[in-house]
């Protein structure tokens, strides 16, 4: 995520205040919702706030590919919400989600244009009332849960062959063959 010189400004002083900007891609549309008090009016869409979203999880950055969910707590008390995480989830699941933020300053005001500081796709719903409050648990995946799901089709091991045709012993060599390579080509020919 890059800052502009007065947001970094902002988030350099003792207090500080953002807010965070997350718009779900549903196939029946796009939702937008924010964590502010009020409805905020950013990029063409007003952006709804009074605990649309009451609580995201800890966005965690790691090495590598590894995929770490982000969990968004959407209140359920607006029947949008509830209608969505009960209905159908060929409308969400492995549609887009995109997470801005943006300091405030004093008055409570964005300080320059909102910055996305995560992107990923919508896995599951679930709905349930913690502490007396009922809110959807809205989990999503970074683009790399995708590649760590996917089954490689093209490759087999010896026990994954005998899982399907039990005398096959073809792959029991397979291990041996690509630790000892021999050479089964002259040496005249491999030369050319």
């Amino acid at each position: 995520m890059t800052l502009t010189a007065s947001q970094q400004l902002e988030l350099e002083k003792p207090v500080t205040r953002f807010v965070y900007f997350v718009a779900f891609y549903f196939v029946s549309g796009t939702a937008y919702v924010c964590t502010a008090g009020q409805t905020i009016t950013w990029g063409g869409h007003d952006w709804l706030g009074l605990g649309s979203v009451g609580s995201i999880s800890q966005v965690e950055e790691a090495a590598g590919a590894a995929s770490s969910a982000l969990n968004f707590g959407l209140n359920i008390a607006q029947p949008s919400w509830l209608a969505e995480s009960i209905g159908a989830v060929e409308d969400y699941r492995g549609q887009p989600a995109k997470m801005y933020m943006c300091p405030l300053d004093e008055q409570f005001r964005m300080v320059d244009t909102p910055q996305i500081c995560w992107r990923g796709i919508m896995d599951t719903v679930v709905v349930g009332v913690n502490a007396e409050v009922g809110q959807a648990v809205m989990k999503c995946e970074t683009s790399a849960y995708g590649v760590k799901m996917r089954r490689s089709s093209l490759r087999l091991n010896a026990a994954q062959q005998k899982q399907k045709h039990p005398t096959d012993t073809g792959f029991d060599y397979l291990t041996n063959l690509i630790a000892f390579p021999q050479m089964w080509l002259s040496k005249k020919f491999q030369q050319i």
